[in-house]
């Protein structure tokens, strides 16, 4: 892992976000990207209206970011190799545009918690990038402070996964030693199938994981998100990975609104890799 992006807009979110990929990113000796992207406000009225230029609100935003360079640097030494990056435009468009643009291993961000106008109505830029992003994204509850990741539960319902998808998890498997817990959650009516897809995608992931400890375990719940929260509390997982692939004609893991619900409820990281990304 070369390069993490963290988009922030300076609020106590952001930081704690900051906060953890700084522990990532000291651990993979990985450039951090503190990103930023802004939008001129536009006022529709008879009065004249002062609006700040755009050169003035960027070197507002770039002060405010090399600020959090330096406090960084002050806590945590200035071995650390970081980039302050703004940007004029939609926060999701810019974030997408310049991983795509730029070699980006690992986008990390923060989240204020589940609110109904949040959730159910606004949603976040953290959520959009879950669902549209072709870089891995780790969703970073305002609550949950860095921890040595030891345990990690994949959520799989055994459809078909491309190899190249795992990598950035076994590397951070790699990395911290960790065990990985290929969870299915299924229905009582699901119990019942057992597919030759599923035993493909089973003999797959025993082979990308060839090298990394592993198991697989089954549990049933008729919601996925409960039962996956549900695991993650009973076992003591400190990070979630789910797979929210949208491209029609494929099979999909989860849906986005579950994908969605999992940013928001559990208590432990959410890595969200992505089946469009090319590697």
């Amino acid at each position: 892992m070369k390069t993490i992006l963290v988009p922030t807009d300076f609020s106590k979110a952001s930081d704690n976000a900051i906060e953890y990929a700084v522990e990532i990113a000291k651990a993979t000796h990985a450039e951090l990207i503190l990103f930023h992207a802004y939008r001129v406000p536009v006022i529709a009225t008879e009065a004249v209206v002062l609006i700040p230029a755009t050169g003035d609100i960027e070197q507002y935003a770039l002060r405010n970011l090399k600020e959090t360079k330096r406090k960084i640097q002050l806590k945590h030494g200035i071995g650390l190799e970081i980039k302050c990056i703004c940007k004029c435009g939609f926060a999701v468009e810019e974030i997408n545009f310049y991983t795509n643009e730029h070699a980006t291993d690992l986008i990390v961000m923060g989240m204020h918690g589940a609110g109904y106008l949040t959730e159910k109505l606004i949603g976040s830029v953290t959520t959009s990038l879950i669902r549209d992003s072709n870089c891995p994204v780790m969703a970073i509850d305002q609550h949950v402070k860095f921890r040595t990741i030891k345990k990690i539960v994949l959520a799989c319902d055994y459809k078909k996964i491309r190899k190249p998808l795992l990598w950035t998890l076994k590397d951070i498997a790699q990395l911290f030693d960790s065990h990985i817990y290929i969870l299915n959650i299924m229905n009582e009516a699901e119990l019942v199938l057992n597919d030759s897809q599923s035993a493909s995608c089973g003999s797959a992931l025993e082979h990308a994981f060839s090298r990394v400890e592993h198991s697989f375990h089954y549990k049933t719940n008729e919601d996925v998100v409960d039962g996956i929260n549900e695991y993650v509390i009973n076992e003591q997982m400190d990070m979630v990975v789910m797979i929210p692939r949208k491209h029609s004609g494929l099979e999909t893991l989860f849906h986005e609104p579950n994908t969605k619900r999992m940013a928001f409820h559990t208590h432990v990281p959410v890595l969200a890799l992505h089946e469009q990304r090319e590697v």
